[in-house]
């Protein structure tokens, strides 16, 4: 395949790849042979990712978790080149969480070569804070290693056979896939401050119903609801990896209000912050502060 790769951060146990496709005609690649365990976060383009008995469409949301050993080819299917961020783990640290995950049907079954899952706001954020970081340098090996632990049980814990989204249809994607890429990025940029759905409308160039319906049809929930679940997973993070007050945190966070972020807090997390700070804090590095 016709692309460009940089390791951008590299591990005892992984590498973190950035992928761009410099295709830009609907073609099928060679066959390409999988050389480690993987998984991958498509940011840009579509492209259908072609192993054994299925095709992965893969877009914006999807995450793709490939095993080593197999063939697969890649037929792109968006004039946007594809832009992909890649985990890319050692055989022996893969080998470990074979042993770990041993009940999942995904890595026991042998026609089984890759599968394809959605994203969730957590996901998502998880991602883009690895990418903030390694673009800053603003973390610790540890702290790295972290989030990149977290991606792999919240990744692995929800691994499914693939079964494509009908709703996101060719059409759809054809003149949509820009605005709900284009959605995240603002979201992702700007979810410490108020933001309406006007202003995420506006940045996507599309009428405020418009816009609404097609990020919940890529999306499987609200503008709404994922900026909630960026904000407390940030907020989630800063009470396990820092000394920051709870009402700092919750401010910090996105939330216009103490009370407000304690009653949303304990909705998703059945406990406030300042018990799960008490029940999870502690086992890692604590700093005294949290880098902008």
């Amino acid at each position: 395949m016709d692309a460009d790769i940089h390791l951008l951060y590299g591990s005892g146990f992984y590498r973190i790849l950035n992928f761009k496709c410099r295709c830009r005609d609907c073609c099928t690649s060679g066959p390409e042979y999988s050389k480690s365990f993987s998984i991958s976060f498509v940011r840009k383009g579509n492209f259908i990712f072609n192993v054994f008995r299925h095709a992965l469409d893969s877009y914006t949301g999807c995450v793709l978790v490939t095993k080593p050993g197999y063939e697969r080819t890649v037929t792109h299917a968006h004039s946007i080149p594809d832009e992909c961020t890649i985990l890319d783990f050692k055989n022996d640290f893969y080998a470990a969480l074979k042993q770990q995950y041993a009940g999942v049907k995904f890595f026991t079954d042998e026609d089984l070569h890759s599968t394809l899952i959605k994203t969730t706001a957590e996901t998502e954020w998880l991602h883009f804070s690895l990418l903030q970081h390694i673009q800053h340098q603003t973390e610790s090996r540890l702290y790295m290693d972290t989030i990149v632990m977290q991606i792999i049980r919240r990744v692995l814990e929800h691994l499914t056979v693939y079964k494509p989204d009908e709703r996101v249809h060719a059409q759809l994607k054809k003149n949509h896939l820009t605005t709900i890429e284009r959605a995240k990025e603002y979201m992702m940029q700007q979810f410490t401050s108020d933001i309406s759905l006007t202003d995420l409308s506006k940045h996507c160039h599309i009428s405020p119903f418009h816009f609404s319906r097609i990020f919940s049809t890529f999306t499987r929930t609200s503008p709404h609801r994922f900026l909630l679940g960026l904000r407390l997973k940030h907020a989630e993070m800063l009470l396990q990896h820092t000394r920051l007050p709870v009402g700092d945190i919750g401010f910090s966070s996105g939330f216009n209000s103490i009370e407000h972020f304690s009653a949303a807090f304990k909705s998703r997390y059945t406990c406030s912050p300042a018990k799960f700070r008490e029940l999870h804090q502690g086992h890692l590095l604590i700093k005294d502060h949290y880098p902008e």
